[in-house]
């Protein structure tokens, strides 16, 4: 969450004056630079404006609160109560089998989370991890033994969407006391490392599956386990499965014990052949997973890759068990369900059901429609996502009815898709946006009739689907579960959200976003005219707060957000300030007037036009920076080139190179540029520093080329980069270990 500077300070500091303050010395230092600092931009500008400022008043002693970003309106949902919140990623979400108002979330990069008055229209969460080793949370599980459910494992592990970013993977954290104390547990050592997919716990057995790992070798991942409460880990899932455990080496992306036998686990198994010569399949076990036994069928078998006969590219294969010995298996390959089975006798014998869809235009879509992250240039905007079941899927058995599934994927098709222009809403079930696809399932219907959608329009689509009001979630589906009043709860990569009355529809989707504070923000600016931040996140787009003070937000653009900047000093004789945002690629380039009250005044959408040079190409996260002299002068670097507006964004002029040396952004993780500042004693507003990849470039005049420094810097992909206020010679480099200067 971003954090500013105390209200009672009335002068605030720019992103990249921040990042000039002394990592040793005093505080009295620390506080002399900050304030020379302020004063020699304030001057700057005030020069270019020709007005005079008041003396600068001496920062207050340091405390924190938090901004947010919280809940943002109008998000990519639709008609969901209240607002159309949206807030960021939980990968992972536990309810309290007897009391529907106490949830626990795991976020991606957000950690753990709890409230107790879930059922108010505004629930208020508690953070509880913000002091452990790491935020990724990717699985929960409430210990069986004890029936207090005041005990709670988790497991760290990397699920963002973007680009699967993320703290350690320390292990696991557990409390036994409700959330408010926890102790990590990592098997001395051996969960260290992991990816951890699924959780169970029963007394001092504990067993964990790990998917990925930061050395990824068969020792390192598959199915492991503990019989003394988690001091010791060892590995069950060995070579070809032939020990006495009968699990062999290979990925399991799931763990799922069964609600009513505490001793019935099922995991699966990918990649298995390669992996240790072992047979992939779907396995299960009588014995809190001390033992296993192969309980997937012929045609499961075939769909999933053991990494050399069968190369299907299975990402994620998803598991789900009921309360009279059914089961349901979701095999997902290249970030698609290539197959969705039930059994009705704990895995003795199974059919393959239906797969999810709806008929778009005479074409088929289903859970996860198509696409990639993007749209890249040209593509057309329902490129925007889809096809990423590898973390977007969730799948739950209903409690009451043992033939019925409910299952989620990422998001809603076009009624055109890949139609580009000709693309248009509503779809056939009345979807207006890319908002949640969930569905819910029946094997006792006939095929082709088995599943209906959980979402929008009740009057369109399958008989019996469909909400009261046409409401959907965020898309991008990661869990499900049922909550102590009957009700689903939905985790996925906007916040949470309850279907009512889930097994009719007649019932509807509500957030119980609430305070939640967990949105990935990859960019953040203060807009120092109106006191409000704006951040660019992860599939949540632009969002900001609409006032000075205001703990909702709302959404300036969906999809996911680009880099933000804010411009208040040009403007600051008027009171205004302009803020930059797009979405990815640089996609809806926007510049907004704003006055001092937070009201927008104007919106326009630069034309980008390139004058000189090639064709601008935006890159994912496209970085976009204002010269520190002259802000109506913009650097924007593309996947293909950094490019140079002097009107604001209405023309673009491609920078020059030496040698033609590639200046583009070819890593979502890079937005180092900084333009504008002293030179040998003289103010500079044409003085260039530039990343590309862990190349260092410079330009120092009007027109001039840009030029790569003599030796690359001994650094991986350079993140972030300073000049030095003092000397613009000189500049600070940063990637993910080290801090560097020139």
């Amino acid at each position: 969450m971003v954090r500013p500077r105390p209200k009672s300070h009335t002068r605030r500091v720019s992103r990249r004056d921040r990042c000039r303050l002394p990592r040793t010395g005093s505080q009295e230092q620390g506080r002399n630079l900050l304030v020379e600092t302020l004063e020699r931009r304030e001057l700057l500008a005030a020069e270019i404006q020709g007005l005079a400022l008041p003396p600068l008043a001496p920062p207050p002693s340091t405390s924190w609160q938090p901004l947010g970003p919280f809940a943002a309106t109008d998000g990519q949902i639709e008609n969901v109560v209240p607002n159309d919140e949206v807030v960021g990623a939980l990968h992972t979400v536990l309810a309290h089998p007897n009391d529907a108002d106490t949830l626990y979330v795991g976020g991606t990069n957000g950690g753990i989370w709890k409230t107790t008055n879930a059922t108010s229209l505004r629930p208020n969460w508690t953070p509880l991890t913000d002091d452990l080793p790491s935020q990724s949370i990717g699985a929960m599980i409430f210990d069986r033994a004890d029936l207090t459910f005041q005990t709670i494992y988790a497991g760290n592990g990397r699920y963002s969407s973007f680009g699967r970013l993320g703290g350690q993977r320390a292990g696991l954290l557990a409390t036994t006391d409700g959330g408010a104390t926890w102790n990590v547990i990592d098997g001395g050592g051996v969960l260290r490392g992991k990816n951890i997919s699924g959780v169970y716990a029963n007394g001092n057995t504990i067993v964990v599956s790990v998917n990925t790992a930061d050395n990824f070798n068969p020792n390192n991942v598959g199915i492991f386990r503990s019989t003394d409460g988690g001091t010791t880990f060892s590995q069950v899932s060995q070579a070809d499965g032939s020990g006495p455990a009968g699990l062999p080496a290979g990925v399991s992306y799931d763990l799922f014990a069964d609600p009513l036998n505490a001793n019935v686990l099922y995991t699966s198994m990918v990649f298995s052949t390669a992996l240790g010569g072992g047979q992939v399949g779907v396995y299960k076990s009588f014995d809190q997973g001390a033992s296993w036994a192969k309980v997937s069928n012929a045609a499961m078998d075939a769909l999933i890759d053991d990494g050399i006969t069968n190369p299907t590219g299975t990402s994620n294969i998803e598991i789900a068990v009921g309360r009279a010995d059914n089961v349901y298996v979701a095999i997902i390959n290249a970030g698609r369900v290539d197959g969705l089975f039930r059994s009705g006798n704990g895995g003795a014998s199974w059919i393959q059901m239906d797969t999810p869809s709806t008929n778009e235009n005479g074409t088929a879509f289903g859970l996860n429609p198509g696409g990639g992250k993007g749209p890249g240039p040209g593509s057309p905007p329902d490129a925007i996502a889809g096809g990423q079941g590898t973390i977007h899927f969730s799948l739950l058995a209903d409690p009451f009815d043992p033939f019925v599934v409910y299952a989620g994927g990422d998001r809603q098709p076009f009624a055109t898709e890949g139609g580009g222009a000709g693309a248009f809403w509503p779809n056939s079930i009345g979807a207006n946006d890319f908002s949640g696809r969930l569905f819910r399932g029946d094997a006792s219907r006939p095929s082709g009739g088995q599943w209906v959608h959980l979402t929008h329009n009740n009057s369109l689509g399958a008989i019996g689907g469909g909400t009261a009001n046409s409401s959907a979630p965020h898309a991008d589906s990661r869990e499900m579960v049922f909550d102590a009043n009957g009700n689903i709860i939905e985790v996925d990569d906007g916040g949470i959200y309850r279907r009512t009355q889930p097994s009719s529809n007649l019932g509807d989707w509500f957030s119980v976003i609430g305070d939640l504070q967990v949105t990935e923000a990859h960019d953040v600016a203060y807009d120092s005219i109106s006191d409000v931040a704006i951040t660019g996140n992860q599939d949540t787009g632009t969002t900001q707060q609409p006032f000075a003070g205001a703990t909702i937000w709302e959404s300036v653009s969906t999809a996911d957000g680009g880099d933000v900047v804010v411009d208040d000093i040009s403007g600051v004789a008027l009171g205004q300030s302009i803020r930059y945002s797009s979405f990815q690629n640089l996609g809806a380039f926007r510049k907004r007037t704003y006055d001092a009250s937070g009201t927008l005044i104007s919106q326009t959408f630069p034309a980008l036009q390139v004058t000189a040079g090639q064709p601008f190409q935006g890159a994912f996260r496209t970085p976009v920076e204002l010269n520190e002299l002259n802000p109506n002068r913009l650097i924007i670097q593309g996947a293909n080139a950094l490019y140079e507006s002097p009107d604001q964004g209405e023309t673009l002029r491609e920078i020059p190179v030496a040698g033609n040396a590639f200046t583009g952004n070819a890593n979502f993780l890079q937005n180092a540029i900084a333009v504008g500042g002293e030179l040998n004693g003289l103010v500079n507003p044409d003085l260039l520093w530039a990343a590309s990849g862990n190349n260092v470039f410079v330009r120092t005049t009007a027109g001039g080329q840009l030029n790569q420094v003599n030796t690359a810097p001994p650094v991986t992909t350079i993140l972030d980069l300073a000049i030095d206020p003092d000397d613009g010679n000189s500049v600070f480099i940063n990637d993910n270990n080290d801090v560097l200067v020139s």
